[in-house]
């Protein structure tokens, strides 16, 4: 049975242009660079992975088609199983690609999971830019598209807010939406930072925060800068949700994967 123990993240370079006010990745000093894809391949030759994720501190797939060449590139020079993960609304021409990909991909014991990030249904604008980031319903329907080629899907509920800022019955009201092309839920709880807090506005909010907590994506983060904001209650109601409705629910992306590979 295939189980991923280890992950490499792919992303491009510069300020990731959605603008989502809850992203660490606007509190980092961008290094002046502009690598082209077949450096981006390049630079994760030496290192040990089992999975590539298309995800990190980049929107891989505002321009769709430039994500879409990184994926084929990876693919071929790695033969490894992939994981993309998009805020952005993929057109059919692209999902038709991707499918394609993911035969061939599976032809040669490999797979291709694909993940959209969404984290509030109408109040998604208090944390994502309306205009620049696709609607969840947009999103939603790349995750119904992309099962209906045959690809195994992911609905990220995340971050998720305290209940008293974004209600937690959006999160339940996606995945209702959703539940008959999902393969899994993964869901997460709020990471700020100084900075994070006030671009949301939150600063005298009287958030709880966690003792401790974990995200890889946060290595280039400097230490102790995030704070884990404490959504104990809204995640297990997320999760009770899921129970009910017969849907996989997971807190970390690896484990989830590893019940995907099995189905």
């Amino acid at each position: 049975m295939k189980k991923y123990d280890s992950r490499v993240m792919v992303s491009f370079d510069g300020k990731c242009p959605m603008g989502c006010k809850h992203c660490y990745t606007y509190d980092l000093e961008k290094k002046e660079c502009n690598r082209d894809i077949n450096e981006l391949v390049q630079e994760i030759e030496e290192k040990i992975f089992d999975i590539i994720y298309i995800s990190q501190s980049y929107e891989n797939f505002f321009d769709e088609i430039r994500g879409l060449r990184l994926c084929h590139m990876l693919y071929e020079k790695y033969q490894k199983d992939m994981f993309i993960i998009t805020r952005s609304f993929l057109s059919n021409k692209v999902i038709d690609k991707l499918g394609k990909l993911n035969q061939v991909m599976k032809s040669e014991g490999h797979q291709l999971f694909i993940a959209v990030s969404v984290c509030a249904e109408q109040s998604y604008g208090f944390t994502e830019q309306k205009g620049v980031c696709p609607t969840p319903q947009q999103r939603l329907l790349n995750l119904e598209r992309v099962h209906n080629v045959d690809i195994k899907t992911i609905l990220l509920v995340r971050p998720v807010f305290p209940d008293s800022i974004i209600p937690v019955y959006e999160c339940k009201i996606l995945i209702e939406r959703s539940k008959s092309y999902i393969n899994a839920v993964v869901s997460s709880g709020l990471i700020v930072t100084n900075k994070i807090i006030e671009r949301l506005g939150l600063r005298d909010n009287g958030l709880l925060y966690q003792s401790d907590g974990d995200s890889e994506y946060l290595a280039d983060l400097e230490p102790g800068k995030a704070k884990y904001v404490d959504v104990d209650n809204e995640l297990n109601e997320i999760q009770d949700f899921c129970i009910s409705n017969s849907i996989q629910f997971f807190k970390h992306s690896i484990p989830a994967l590893n019940y995907l590979a099995t189905l």
